[in-house]
C-alpha cells in the first residue's frame, strides 16, 4: 500500500472520472473505504464516491484526534475558548 496524500476535490467527488485517472489510499483511508464499502454494501446501497469521500474524511478526523492526543495540539472546551477569546480583546 503506498502511503500517499489524499487528492478529492470537486471535480474529482461530483463529475465523471475518466478511465485514465488514477486513485490512490493511505493505509488508513483503505481501512476506512473498505469498512465503508462493506457498510453500504450490506445496506443494499453502492455509491465509491460517497465511500471514498467518507474514508478520507474519516482518516483525517482520525489522524487529527491522535494529534490532539499526543499533544500536538491543544484542544479547548468553549467555556476555555471563550475565556481565551475575552483575555486577548478580540
Amino acid at each position: 500500500m503506498l502511503n500517499t496524500q489524499a487528492i478529492p476535490n470537486e471535480k474529482f467527488l461530483f463529475n465523471d472520472i475518466s478511465d485514465d485517472e488514477q486513485i490512490t489510499f493511505t493505509g488508513l483511508e483503505w481501512k476506512f473505504f473498505v469498512a465503508e464499502l462493506k457498510e453500504m454494501i450490506a445496506a443494499g446501497e453502492f455509491d465509491i464516491a460517497k465511500a471514498i469521500h467518507s474514508a478520507r474524511f474519516y482518516a483525517e478526523m482520525t489522524r487529527r484526534t491522535a494529534d490532539i492526543k499526543s499533544g500536538k495540539f491543544k484542544s479547548f472546551t468553549d467555556e476555555e475558548w471563550e475565556q481565551l477569546i475575552s483575555k486577548q480583546n478580540l
